[in-house]
This record gives C-alpha cells, sequence and structure tokens, in this order.
C-alpha cells in the first residue's frame, strides 16, 4: 500500500471510529406521553395516580419525580412500579419538593442499569391538604404538568373520577395545551398536547360539596364564598389571553407592513436624476479633487456616509504626500525582491515648504512627526507606538482634528448641499432605529410566551429587525439622492476605479508613464482598491520601470499594510478604551394548583 493510500484509509477509519463512538456514546431520552388518574376522596384527600412513559438511549441510572408541598399539605401511601424494568424507590424532602427517586436496573437483582429501554413507571400517592373548600363549593386546582420537568411532556391524559358530574364546573390552563376534553358517565377525560418543558398545564375544577364530606378533614377549609371570585379570575385570564394574542396578530401584521418603509423612502428620495454622462470607463483621473475628498465621497465601505472621509481617506493624503514628495521613504531595497523583515521607514522632507499644504495635510504631517526618532518614522515602531492606550487615544484625536480640518475646508454643508441629498437617508436611519427597537422589545417579550400567536409577533419581529438592521448599515448612497453634479461626479470616479482594476482594460490603454500610475495608486488608495492596481503594474510595467515608482515601492515592500495595520491598531485600541404559587388563604390565581411539580433523569 503505497503512502496515499494509506493516509487516506487511515483518515476513513478515524473518521468512522469517531462516528460510532459518538452514536454509542449517545444519551438522551423523552417522555412520549403521560397517564393520569385522579380521585377526590370523601375527606378532601386528593388519591393520585401517575403513569410516565419513558424512551431511553444509552445508559440511565434511574429517574426522580419531585412534587412540590407547603405548609401542612403532605403525600402519603407512595407506591412505585414499573414495566420495563426492577426499581427501586426511595423518598426525601427538601426545599420544598417532595422527591421520589427511583432506581431501574435490566436485573432482578438489582445490579444492572437499563440500557436503551422503552420504561413505564406508576406512582401513586394521596396528597392531603391540596383541595380547597369555600362556603359554597370545592375547588379542585391541581397542575397536571408542573413546570420543572426536563423534558418535553409529549402529551397528557387524565382522567378525574368524580361521584357525579351534576353541577361541576371546569377549566383548562392555558386553554391552547387542552387537546379536548369530554365526560364519560362521572369520569372528566381530558387530552393534552404536548407540554413544553418550563410550562404548565392545570386543571381547575369547582365541585358541589355534597360529593364530600361535611367535615373533609383532609381538605383545607376557607371561610368564604368562592364561585364568583374563581370565574372572575377565569375570566379576566381569558380576556388577558385573547387581547394578547389579538395584540399579537396586529403587531406582526404592522411589522411586516412596516418592512416595506424603507422601499417607499427609497422610491421617494433615493432614485437618482437622470444625467448626460455616458462613459462606460474613465482613463485618467476625472476631477482635480484631492485623494481624501475622493474618499470621502465616493470611497466604499458598508454603511459609509457621503462627505465623511475614513481610514482609506487618511492613507491615501499619507501615500499623496508621498507622491508630492512631502514625504520621503527610505530603507527600500534597491532589487524587486520581497523581504518581509524589511523594515520601511518615511521622513519629512525639510526641503520642501509645508506652508504650501491645506491644513489637513500639514494634520498627517504633525500626526507622524510624533512617532519619529531621529527624524524617522519607522512604520515598525509606530505599530508598537500605538498598541499604547495613551498614544492609541492621542492617534484617535489627532483623526478627529484632521477628518474636521479636511470637512470644514472641503466638505462643509453648503458643498456637500451641492452633491448629496441626505433627507432620505435621514428617515431610512431614523426607522431603523425606531424598528430595532420596537423589534428586539417585541422579541424578548415573545420568545419566552407560549401563548401560540406569540410566534406571528415572534415571527415578524424578527424579519423587522433583520430589515432596521440592513437599513442602518445601508450605504448612505441608497436612500439619499445624488445631485446631479454629485451623481455625474460619482459616476466618473465609479468608472475610474473600474478601469484601473480591469487589466484587459489597462492593457488596451495604458498609463503614459510612471508618474500617472503613482497617482493611480494614490487615488485607488482612496478608493480602496489599491491593492488590485499594485498588481496591475507589476503585470503591466517592466522592473526597472517599477523601480522608478516610490509609490509602487512603498507599497510593494510592505508599507501600505503596515501603514494599514498601524493606523487600525491604533484606531481598534483607542476605542477599546473608550404566573403564581399557592395561596390557602384565599381564591388563587391561575397556575397556583397544588400537584405539579416535574422530574428527570439520572
Amino acid at each position: 500500500m503505497d503512502k496515499k493510500h494509506f493516509i487516506s484509509f487511515t483518515l476513513l477509519f478515524l473518521l468512522t471510529v469517531s462516528v460510532f463512538s459518538t452514536a454509542a456514546f449517545a444519551k438522551d431520552y423523552s417522555i412520549p406521553s403521560m397517564d393520569m388518574d385522579l380521585f377526590p376522596q370523601s375527606d378532601g384527600t386528593l388519591h393520585v395516580k401517575e403513569v410516565i412513559h419513558y424512551s431511553f438511549t444509552g445508559t440511565y441510572n434511574g429517574i426522580y419525580r419531585d412534587i412540590p408541598i407547603s405548609g401542612n399539605q403532605q403525600l402519603k401511601n407512595i407506591k412505585v412500579s414499573a414495566q420495563g424494568a426492577y426499581v427501586e424507590p426511595t423518598v426525601s424532602y427538601s426545599g420544598g419538593m417532595e422527591r421520589i427517586k427511583i432506581y431501574l436496573y435490566s436485573n432482578s437483582q438489582k445490579t444492572t442499569p437499563i440500557t436503551d429501554k422503552d420504561v413505564t413507571v406508576t406512582i401513586e400517592y394521596d396528597f392531603l391538604h391540596g383541595i380547597k373548600f369555600y362556603n359554597d363549593m370545592a375547588e379542585l386546582q391541581y397542575k397536571l404538568v408542573g413546570t420543572q420537568w426536563d423534558k418535553d411532556i409529549g402529551a397528557v391524559n387524565a382522567n378525574i373520577h368524580l361521584k357525579s358530574s351534576n353541577g361541576v364546573q371546569y377549566w383548562l390552563n392555558p386553554p391552547y395545551l387542552a387537546e379536548n376534553s369530554s365526560w364519560s358517565g362521572n369520569t372528566l377525560n381530558v387530552v393534552g398536547k404536548t407540554v413544553p418543558s418550563g410550562d404548565f398545564f392545570e386543571l381547575r375544577m369547582v365541585i358541589p360539596k355534597s360529593q364530600f364530606a361535611a367535615n373533609p378533614t383532609n381538605g383545607v377549609i376557607i371561610n368564604q364564598d368562592g364561585l364568583s371570585q374563581i370565574e372572575k379570575i377565569q375570566n379576566d385570564y381569558q380576556n388577558e389571553l385573547n387581547f394578547k394574542s389579538t395584540l399579537y396578530a396586529v403587531l406582526a401584521v404592522i411589522f411586516l407592513l412596516a418592512c416595506f418603509i424603507p422601499l417607499l423612502i427609497y422610491f421617494r428620495y433615493g432614485r437618482e436624476p437622470k444625467i448626460n454622462y455616458q462613459a462606460e470607463y474613465e482613463r485618467d483621473v476625472p476631477t482635480d479633487d484631492l485623494p481624501a475628498v475622493v474618499n470621502a465621497i465616493s470611497g466604499k465601505g458598508l454603511g459609509k456616509k457621503v462627505g465623511e472621509p475614513d481610514m482609506d481617506g487618511f492613507r491615501a493624503t499619507i501615500m499623496d504626500l508621498i507622491d508630492r514628495k512631502y514625504l520621503l521613504i527610505e530603507d527600500v531595497p534597491k532589487t524587486l525582491d520581497k523581504d518581509k523583515d524589511k523594515s520601511i521607514s518615511i521622513r519629512v522632507n525639510e526641503n520642501k515648504n509645508l506652508d504650501e499644504l491645506t491644513n489637513f495635510e500639514y494634520d498627517v504631517i504633525t500626526i507622524l512627526k510624533k512617532f519619529e526618532d531621529d527624524g524617522v518614522i519607522n512604520l515598525d515602531n509606530l505599530k508598537n507606538d500605538l498598541k499604547d492606550r495613551e498614544m492609541a487615544q492621542s492617534f484617535k484625536e489627532s483623526y478627529g482634528i484632521w477628518e474636521s480640518d479636511l470637512k470644514s475646508e472641503f466638505l462643509n454643508d453648503g458643498i456637500m448641499d451641492q452633491i448629496f441629498l441626505k433627507k432620505g437617508d435621514t428617515y431610512l436611519k431614523i426607522f431603523g432605529v425606531i424598528g430595532l427597537v420596537a423589534a428586539a422589545a417585541t422579541f424578548f417579550f415573545t420568545i419566552s410566551d407560549p401563548l401560540p400567536a406569540s410566534g406571528y409577533a415572534l415571527f415578524a419581529s424578527f424579519v423587522l429587525g433583520i430589515v432596521a438592521i440592513i437599513s442602518l448599515i445601508m450605504p448612505q448612497k441608497v436612500a439619499g439622492q445624488w445631485t446631479t453634479h454629485g451623481e455625474e461626479f460619482d459616476a466618473k470616479w465609479h468608472n475610474f476605479k473600474k478601469y484601473i482594476q480591469d487589466f484587459s482594460l489597462i492593457k488596451e490603454y495604458p498609463p503614459e508613464s510612471v508618474k500617472v500610475w503613482n497617482k493611480y495608486l494614490v487615488y485607488a488608495t482612496a478608493l480602496g482598491v489599491a491593492d488590485q492596481v499594485r498588481k496591475t503594474m507589476e503585470m503591466s510595467l517592466p522592473n526597472d520601470q517599477l523601480a522608478q515608482s516610490d509609490i509602487f515601492l512603498f507599497h510593494y515592500y510592505g508599507g501600505y499594510w503596515l501603514l494599514s495595520s498601524s493606523l487600525d491598531t491604533g484606531m481598534n485600541t483607542a476605542a477599546a478604551a473608550s404566573s403564581g404559587g399557592n395561596d390557602f388563604g384565599g381564591v388563587g390565581g391561575v397556575g397556583g394548583g397544588f400537584g405539579g411539580g416535574g422530574g428527570g433523569a439520572f
């Protein structure tokens, strides 16, 4: 077997072992259904029989059943049996819970835990002091399923056995978990849907006191009338569910309709004016604007605003100053042979008159001079310096001054009004903020609400949230509107960017000199496509001509990328600085019944 086949066989073997190991050690269980019978006794005791169907995958030692008790409530006459396993139960009390712990074994000697089996566990007990006796009736408010089950209960089937069905009223809370209910003689049959873990399913029943003894010693005696209060509580609960269902449906409709608002904003404010400009590309720099200005107006970037410069504009300004010899690069190898360990340095040209620079260009010189050592700005050292929090904060503040000076001189409101109208984008961002807040509030409010109608609002809030986020990060150019002048300006620079990125166009219409290539690379930096242009230069010019281009050499030997990484590090470092329980004193609310609790497996 050759080496290639051996490696392939080994990888296949390891993958197979991994898959089978995962399957072998998989461990889980489910509760497909639960059956129960409730027998109210004359003395107020409730006899409960629970038949819980388990399906185990993997090895388990057993299950436990927790039943909450409070006050003078008691569980008595507990009996446990099982089909499909041998049992050994224990009973303990802790923290208001009676825990019935049931060990399950595969053998009669009770030495081997169960593995991959379906087991039906039956638990019977008498619950004392749970049924309430008012002056006008008796109340059985019992949680068929409590909130503390580790797993969903797949289906609930309950039978409540009474002496008579005459005069009995009942409610199932919450009603949307009830599949159906009906009387069979004097027995109420209740079929419930799947009860998710953490939810409850409750029976509330009003029973004539004539079905009980005159002195029910194991009941809870409450010296007041209760029927009218119970009916009011249940009516209020149903009205609340109806209101919430309607509210969720209305919210869902409103949210989904609101998702079309960005489209309306675009059609009203975002469609561009028609211009006569028809060129497919621009072979030369289309305007004489400085690179930072071009970056602010036509630079790329998700969520970028028109008239707002970014780090590409800052870097393009540095490279423009290198091209115009205000900054000189040093320590560049004489041959075009990449040297990753070579350190690129910059020096301010003292022979140039810095007073000729604009304010924002002079700001760049001032920023770089903070990092010079003996008149030289080493970019490796600059990157390390900007990891320092104080230096990074100082850089961020200086960058803010650069940005402010650029905007005040070349991108003020008067100039920008002739280029771009941002009203539509303003409306879009307002929609985004309001939509995101509304969607988030509704999402977090409905995510934990088991009411079926909440699913409509949950889905609609999710959709609205996505639309709102997209609206917030959408480039300003989408909902905003170019003026005729601005549209032509942006179209020309877009076509220029298309030209400098297309090698076939460059090959057909090459620039006239290296000096032109330098200018291309500077503006490519402003437009965010410097790397593509540098590669095009490599394919288009011989090495001796490339060696005459300071801008190319600076980019080629890593100066651009080191500078990019350094400045981004500085900005990032600076940014880094900168329902109720039992109520035996009166009528309880929905979900306040006794019983319930939960269970799990171990």
